[in-house]
């Protein structure tokens, strides 16, 4: 290994501690042997600490409070800590089966193709079980499945997007969806995604031998890296997998088959090869010194390769393979904020983490005293000065206002509330944008605030450690004196029956504490409705409207003292009258006769009741019909109808006196003649008493004997006709009995 010169040997790295006594400085050295090291940096949690030492550096064991908290090597870094899965194959949710190219949001979840249970799992920082976010329903093509998922990347707004292989597109799911959308289809064989800075999304189409970009991760897809066949050309590439591209839009590309690492300028027709391997590389990044971190596949390690340089360093792994912990397989690498390595072991069903991977250098993640001990070259070991590190506070400032409403009379008050202001903090107000002069107090007040001005509030914190030292409050906007009262009218009580009491009442808003009221009927002012919120009355008619008007007693300013409320259109029903009125279609009543009695009604809505009565005895309860056959002479009908029908005058109506004129039958006489010619005149041969002997036969016979009509009861007279033909003029004899007993008999003549 090539020496690094002593004043040029810079790292970076995190959290250090360890107290000396009698050392005050936070940089100084420390002489151990014939080594000495001293430890620069800043003072707040999240600031790189750096090694400076007299002689070359094998190795650095970075310290809190005096406890070891990691170990660099400049050769290898080879024991990780699993971060996920690390708990066999499986399809449980701490399981993995071939985790695949991984992803880090700023959040710090990590997204994980798990390929062979075709699903997406998130694990939050520190959890020990993941969560589905997609996938996850079997092996399939549907909107809500994938067929080996090999590639994640999430965008700023949470969108997931899948390299989905097997179906040869890519599937975008928002947040929380529960089945995805095709951003792309019919990409061969879709294997890797990442972003750039700008938000356009790249894929590796490992069977196409291309790398494809689309502009804010939509519409139709450029090619901007190969597309020329498979080769090894420096316009060719052979199965790419892992892509990435650094903050100058330079791809880096592993270009699998051709075990080389091309790096291509955007807009440029080829690349050129910046590392060749002997072995498979499957995933690449770059950090912002230019090294390049290489998943060797098939030689189980990550390397690290400065660029421009001939070979890399493992870095961890290259210990063949195994599931012990400095044994990986890896397929997807990750680079965090804190500058650790995340690696996808996809025989081991696992995520490892490598912290703090630049020796050297160390990015400080809690507060405390961190100190550096480090062993050189040549066995020498060094212990530097301590660095305290502190927490950083976040300053905070929330403005509240008295009220909404402001105006010259009654100008707002402005309240700044502030959390983590430091020694000595600053207010400067502003409206508009604009700083006020001598506006540096707690509270705020200016009459020249109108409505529509956006006030706002700074805090200046510029004490050490503090994560913005100048933080902007929220903004409020005031609004102009346009508050006016307003009234509403509720009714308790509609479509109600004419001279029933209805209660109106009015709720009014920015009215005062004692608003006066003047109610109104069709538009005109009720007399003695006024100065009460309640407004009673039962001579409202159909279709009436009222409302109110409301005067306001606020004192404030108000674009408007009065205020007219809602319309109320009242519905009343009138007060109907039931009436009853009955008959019978009988034009002659004889002794014995069943009669009918029919009752014609308005009004009786669908629920009324009739008790009949002759002679003012109740006969019969029930319909609007009638029937007796008891009738005598002088006898007299009517009927009372009950109603349960609101709105009515009367809830019992009694009906018109029907006398009846009974006829006893003396004797019958049937007629001796009828004429059947169809002129509507005499054309039956009608026996009016028969109806009173309804068990009757008549029958009547031709001159020869013969049968020409019968009947059992006679509801229907004879119209004259035999079989279907009307009977020859003639004498024709007639038998008829009466009940059993009395017969009749004689003579008719047909007539034409």
């Amino acid at each position: 290994m090539k020496l690094i010169n002593p004043l040029s040997f810079l790292i970076i790295t995190h959290l250090l501690t360890f107290f000396y006594q009698g050392v005050t400085p936070q940089h100084a050295f420390y002489q151990q042997n014939s080594c000495s090291v001293s430890l620069s940096g800043g003072s707040c949690v999240g600031e790189v600490l750096t090694v400076n030492s007299s002689e070359p550096v094998q190795s650095i064991m970075w310290m809190l409070n005096g406890v070891s908290i990691l170990e660099q090597n400049i050769a290898r870094q080879n024991n990780g800590v699993v971060v996920a899965g690390g708990n066999g194959a499986g399809v449980a949710q701490n399981q993995f089966q071939n985790p695949a190219a991984i992803f880090i949001d700023k959040d710090g979840n990590l997204f994980v193709p798990d390929m062979t249970n075709n699903r997406i799992q998130k694990w939050a920082p520190g959890a020990v079980t993941g969560t589905t976010v997609a996938g996850g329903n079997g092996i399939g093509n549907g909107a809500h499945q994938f067929n080996r998922p090999t590639g994640v990347a999430v965008d700023k707004d949470g969108n997931i997007y899948v390299a989905d292989q097997n179906n040869r597109r890519v599937q975008k799911w928002a947040p929380g969806a529960t089945s995805g959308v095709t951003l792309a289809s019919g990409i061969g064989s879709p294997t890797r995604l990442c972003f750039d800075g700008n938000g356009n999304l790249y894929v590796s189409a490992q069977s196409d031998d291309r790398i494809l970009m689309f502009a804010n991760a939509t519409g139709a897809a450029r090619v901007v890296a190969g597309g020329n066949g498979n080769g090894r050309g420096a316009n060719q590439l052979a199965s790419p997998t892992g892509i990435f591209v650094d903050d100058r839009n330079n791809l880096y590309i592993c270009d699998t088959d051709n075990t080389r690492i091309q790096k291509w300028v955007l807009g440029e027709s080829s690349g050129r090869t910046v590392a060749t391997l002997s072995t498979n590389p499957l995933g690449i990044l770059v950090d912002k010194t230019d090294n390049m971190y290489i998943c060797d596949y098939t030689g189980y390690a990550v390397l690290k390769w400065p660029l421009g340089a001939s070979s890399g360093t493992i870095i961890a792994g290259g210990n063949g393979p195994g599931s012990n912990p400095n044994q990986i397989k890896p397929v997807g690498i990750f680079m965090d904020e804190h500058n650790s390595l995340f690696v996808s072991d996809f025989d081991n069903a696992r995520v490892i983490k490598f912290s703090n991977i630049y020796t050297g250098s160390y990015t400080t993640l809690q507060s405390g005293v961190y100190t550096a001990k480090i062993t050189t070259a040549n066995g020498c070991t060094s212990i530097s000065n301590p660095i305290t590190i502190v927490d950083k506070i976040v300053p905070q400032i929330n403005i509240t206002a008295d009220r909404a409403i402001t105006c010259t009379n009654f100008p707002l008050l402005f309240t700044a509330n502030i959390r983590n202001g430091g020694s000595a903090p600053k207010l400067q107000w502003r409206v508009n944008g604009a700083d006020i002069p001598n506006a540096n107090a707690a509270t705020f007040s200016s009459a020249s605030i109108k409505g529509g001005d956006v006030v706002s509030c700074t805090l200046t914190n510029l004490d050490q450690c503090v994560s913005n030292a100048v933080v902007l409050s929220n903004t409020l906007v005031p609004q102009d004196p346009l508050e006016e009262p307003n009234v509403q009218i509720s009714l308790d009580q509609d479509d109600v029956c004419k001279g029933s009491l209805q209660t109106f009442q009015a709720m009014a808003q920015n009215a005062g504490t004692n608003p006066t009221y003047q109610w109104l009927l069709n538009g005109l002012p009720i007399i003695g409705a006024q100065n009460s919120r309640v407004f009673k009355s039962n001579v409202l008619n159909h279709n009436d409207v009222v409302a109110c008007v409301v005067t306001s007693s606020a004192m404030y300013c108000q674009a408007n003292s009065t205020a007219v409320s809602n319309e109320l259109t009242v519905k009343i029903k009138p007060i109907l009258t039931p009436t009853i009125a009955i008959s019978t279609n009988e034009k002659k009543i004889y002794e014995g006769l069943t009669v009918s009695f029919n009752a014609v009604t308005q009004h009786d809505g669908d629920d009324a009741s009739y008790v009949w009565k002759i002679n003012g005895n109740i006969v019969y309860i029930g319909g609007k019909n009638f029937t007796t056959n008891t009738l005598k002479a002088g006898d007299k009908i009517s009927c009372e109808m009950t109603v349960n029908t609101p709105c009515v005058s009367s809830n019992k109506v009694l009906s018109n006196l029907l006398p009846v004129n009974v006829i006893k039958i003396e004797k019958v006489i049937p007629p001796n003649a009828f004429t059947p010619n169809g002129d509507g005149i005499n054309d039956v041969w009608n026996i009016d008493e028969l109806r009173v002997f309804p068990n009757c036969t008549v029958k009547v016979f031709a001159k020869n004997g013969s049968e020409v009509f019968t009947s059992k009861g006679y509801k229907k007279p004879w119209d004259g006709f035999y079989k279907g033909k009307v009977c020859p003029v003639g004498v024709y004899y007639y038998l008829i009995v009466l009940d059993g007993r009395q017969k009749l008999s004689g003579s008719l003549t047909i007539i034409k």
